[in-house]
């Protein structure tokens, strides 16, 4: 499988990565960056355990890929708190 580099910014802390092509991005933030915050609850979308906010709005890690992250703009739970809207 080829691998991607990307860039991406988890809490106001830019990342450059390289990536599998079929990485999502819950395993990108619990395997490569540690940040196990982000549950893995059922890996289809349907319970929100893994909900992340892309540019702002609410989406399910497990179902993103971690190479549609790139560019992206992420916030996890644990930062939410810091948010102004």
């Amino acid at each position: 499988m080829s691998e991607h580099s990307i860039t991406i910014t988890v809490n106001g802390e830019q990342e450059r990565l390289s990536v599998p092509a079929n990485m999502t991005l819950l395993e990108l933030l619990r395997q490569d960056l540690v940040l196990t915050g982000t549950k893995n609850g059922c890996s289809a979308g349907e319970c929100g355990a893994c909900t992340v906010l892309m540019d702002g709005e609410p989406v399910n890690a497990c179902m993103v890929l971690a190479v549609e992250a790139d560019g992206q703009r992420w916030s996890l739970s644990k930062g939410w708190s810091t948010m102004v809207n």
